[in-house]
């Protein structure tokens, strides 16, 4: 053994092409070749992502309804409040702690007899 066969490289198992030299059973896409339950399959699995799609999009229109009926159903109530007895009166802009859009009031509490 000279000098050089020291400094030689050896291929090492991590070198070589693992695409050309596949130790898995799948397939290349490029090797794969569709036949026709095959075709079925894809299309079954794009009429399921179509559906999943719709749903999702069901779902979501169901929660903004519910989000705004909520919202109309909170703004019933504090007017039916409004229109009960007791004296009540609207906070001005210094005195809210927490800003909102609407217009906040504030109830006198009642003496318990």
């Amino acid at each position: 053994m000279g000098s050089g066969a020291l400094f030689e490289k050896r291929p090492k198992k991590y070198d070589q092409d693992l695409l050309k030299q596949r130790s898995f059973k799948s397939q290349r896409t490029s090797q794969i070749t569709l036949k026709a339950p095959d075709i079925v399959i894809l299309q079954l699995l794009g009429c399921v992502h179509r559906k999943t799609a719709v749903s999702y999009r069901e779902l979501e229109a169901r929660k903004k309804r519910l989000n705004d009926l909520e919202k109309v159903y909170a703004e019933m109530a504090l007017q039916k409040e409004l229109q009960k007895k007791g004296k009540k009166r609207k906070l001005r802009e210094d005195e809210i702690v927490c800003p909102t859009t609407g217009p906040v009031y504030k109830w006198r509490t009642e003496r318990k007899r």
